[in-house]
């Protein structure tokens, strides 16, 4: 195996903060050289791998918290292997979400989603007869959508593909953008282009994962390269508002860890609700914006792998069979992290068929049909799909009668059942 180190990860480390310009960013969460998180292999012994620095940096000007080095987007999204049909507790969400919104839609109404992968959101709105347009850069996934009869566009959203969506006549009353900002290097562009393809009424629902959440709970293998920003409501209030937007709402919601759903619009155009500066506030509070917070946090991500190293230790030398459940990014980011490769682990397994047949990123584990774990009398499953867990536990049951049950890498002392 020829692993290759890319310390400068394609482009030049960043200096500036990418988002208010400032050159006041500090190193606060360092992870090392890590292999891109959906880079899955086709084979256990492929000629090379590249792994490039994952760090994350802060603005102490802004607050917004973002990675040292950048991957070319392209090399990340052309081709994409995650499905948010995939996932039934996504696909509840946004059907519950797009229910809520419907009555706020003018006639004629007009809604486009950026990243709208393969139409699990917009498809909602199609049974409601409203015209739909979904922005997707991966090819593989739109044309997929396009099949099923949700026109998309296979492109990557900038300042520049909104005016000319503009200046075809298709600006949208909503603007949905779920979990996409953090991707985009250029977010100052990404939010000019919100800007100019909402209609003076209309509003964005855009969700993002809540630094703090991540902060608070240790939930490190939420980042990767893929993830360029971790946001906290301070600099996005900051970012909208430099150009003509207004965060006027916000939702917390349990996906992926711990989310905001936001809502903005053009400025004064929506009451403003008191949750957003109540957020703020709390975020002072608990010291996100302080790098002691961050000396703290390596100290306990120090102490979680070595609780985790032993636990799968001692399973292992009692005779137990472990795999991993979810051949997910995440589960890059903490397998490679905590060095938890062949020697602990047998397999991954996922509900993907996409994955299946396919190795993990840099510990090259054989990833399996969910089927697997009960068909090879796994013991144990690491759950590194744990954003996930109600809806896999409950998919899981003939493998929880087998006397199978999953840990949960985070609380490696939790075990379920």
């Amino acid at each position: 195996m020829n692993i290759i180190l890319e310390s400068i990860a394609l482009k030049k480390p960043v200096l500036n903060c990418r988002a208010c310009d400032a050159n006041t960013l500090k190193s606060i969460i360092p992870l090392g050289e890590l292999p891109l998180a959906n880079a899955l292999l086709a084979s256990s012994v492929a000629s090379e791998e590249f792994l490039y620095n994952l760090e994350i940096m802060l603005c102490e000007t802004c607050g917004l918290a973002q990675l040292r080095d950048l991957i070319d987007p392209s090399q990340l999204f052309s081709e994409y292997v995650y499905f948010s049909s995939n996932s039934d507790t996504m696909l509840n969400s946004v059907a519950q979400l797009v229910e809520r919104l419907i009555p706020h839609l003018p006639n004629n109404a007009h809604v486009i989603e950026i990243a709208s992968n393969d139409g699990y959101l917009l498809k909602n709105y199609i049974k409601h007869h409203i015209e739909v347009l979904g922005i997707d850069p991966a090819k593989n996934i739109a044309e997929i959508a396009n099949e099923n009869g949700i026109s998309t566009l296979c492109d990557f959203f900038s300042e520049a593909f909104a005016l000319k969506l503009v200046f075809e006549n298709k600006q949208a009353d909503i603007i949905h953008a779920n979990n996409v900002m953090a991707h985009v290097p250029d977010i100052n562009g990404f939010v000019k282009g919100i800007k100019h393809l909402l209609k003076p009424n209309g509003f964005a629902v855009i969700e993002v994962p809540y630094f703090l959440d991540l902060v608070q709970k240790l939930e490190f293998d939420t980042i990767y390269h893929e993830h360029v920003f971790y946001f906290s409501v301070k600099p996005l209030k900051m970012l909208f508002e430099r150009h003509g937007l207004q965060l006027f709402d916000i939702e917390k919601i349990e996906i992926h860890g711990g989310t905001l759903r936001l809502f903005l619009g053009h400025k004064d155009a929506h009451s403003v609700k008191s949750i957003i500066e109540e957020m703020i506030t709390q975020e002072n509070a608990l010291h996100l914006y302080e790098l002691a917070t961050f000396e703290s946090f390596m100290k306990q991500l120090a102490i979680l792998k070595s609780d985790l190293l032993v636990a799968l230790t001692k399973l292992k030398e009692s005779g137990q069979k472990i795999a991993a459940y979810g051949a997910s990014a995440k589960g890059t980011t903490l397998l490679n992290y905590f060095g938890i490769n062949q020697d602990y682990l047998h397999f991954v397994v996922d509900k993907s068929t996409v994955k299946q047949g396919l190795y993990t990123p840099g510990t090259r584990l054989p990833i399996k049909n969910p089927d697997a774990l009960i068909v090879e009398k796994v013991n144990h499953a690491l759950l590194l799909a744990w954003n996930f867990a109600e809806e896999i536990i409950g998919q899981q049951q003939d493998f929880i009668r087998q006397g199978g049950n999953f840990i949960f890498p985070l609380e490696p002392n939790r075990a379920l059942p």
